[in-house]
């Protein structure tokens, strides 16, 4: 038995167009001039419409073509398919305002609260039906992606894989060391490094399916130095971590996107900073998968993505 695939691989959808007109013109040059055919090759595909249809279709008077009824039956379905065809062509036309997808994105820890609010914000203005699912994002940036939990990652590596997964740059950052607001070290105008690591951190915990103890870019700079940071606290919610450096002189490592977020200006003061050091200069990408790039609302979300973010969370580097 023939599937449905099989069955319709011999009609030409121009077929079934030509027949709506031929049912409506009820004569072969108007109709041919509506498809922009010559007459003869209007009579041709009449010819195989009979065929197709195993039926005359139409018979000559001398008013014009007439329908039979096999044709007369096959006008109403007809139109609901050629309509139907046509809704499916326009759905891929996409429209920011009536869009209803809930889209999925991961993000660093570190930077979640600087990249989804403006995001956020961002999306629900312009495609205000839309919905944002946020994940933390996992130490390799396709890990996600390959399991279809979410459609881009944000993360500060880049895939192996460009052909599977692509990848834009977003923008860059450089880590700050903050403090409680009123820390010993807010008002010392010559902080070092050491001096930052005589104090006691707390952290966020990034990929809980990862063995390796050290996820943040910092703990691999300072090894290499042949130093290392005591760590008291580690959560997975900054809120958490700042909440449990008030009233102590814990410090925190984050980005300096941190001090664009208008929540924690007046509780942190940036203490210090690695700027200008190329092994601490971190680039921040946007990966997909390829089964998106032909995607229109992925593809729209991709760019109000690297639009806003550049914009918002990346524009300033001080």
């Amino acid at each position: 038995m023939k599937s449905l695939e099989q069955q319709l691989s011999r009609l030409d959808l121009n077929l079934l167009v030509s027949l709506s007109v031929l049912l409506k013109e009820k004569n072969v040059s108007r109709a041919a001039e509506v498809l922009y055919l010559s007459q003869p090759a209007m009579s041709r595909t009449l010819k195989r419409l009979r065929d197709v249809f195993d039926d005359p279709l139409f018979y000559r008077e001398s008013a014009g073509l007439q329908p039979t009824e096999k044709a007369l039956t096959l006008q109403e379905p007809l139109s609901e398919i050629l309509l139907s065809v046509s809704k499916l062509i326009d759905s891929t036309q996409f429209s920011p305002q009536s869009c209803d997808q809930t889209f999925r994105i991961s993000l660093p820890p570190l930077m979640s609260r600087q990249l989804s609010v403006p995001l956020i914000k961002e999306l629900m203005r312009i495609a205000p039906n839309a919905s944002l699912v946020e994940y933390p994002a996992a130490l390799d940036p396709t890990t996600l992606l390959k399991e279809r939990a979410v459609d881009f990652s944000i993360h500060i590596e880049q895939p192996g894989n460009n052909q599977e997964f692509p990848c834009e740059l977003i923008g860059s950052t450089y880590a700050v060391f903050y403090g409680i607001s009123g820390h010993p070290l807010s008002n010392k105008s010559d902080t070092t490094l050491q001096d930052c690591l005589k104090y006691q951190f707390v952290d966020l915990t990034l990929d809980l399916r990862s063995v390796s103890g050290s996820h943040n870019p910092i703990d691999y700079y300072l090894e290499k130095k042949g130093l290392k940071r005591d760590i008291v606290f580690k959560s997975g919610q900054l809120n958490t971590l700042i909440d449990a450096m008030q009233d102590s002189d814990k410090l925190l490592i984050s980005t300096h996107t941190l001090r664009s977020v208008d929540d924690f200006k007046q509780r942190l003061d940036p203490v210090f900073e690695i700027q200008g050091d190329p092994k601490m200069d971190i680039k921040v990408y946007l990966v997909e998968h390829k089964r998106t790039l032909n995607s229109a609302p992925h593809q729209w979300l991709k760019q109000l993505i690297l639009d806003t973010l550049r914009d918002k969370a990346f524009s300033s580097q001080s």
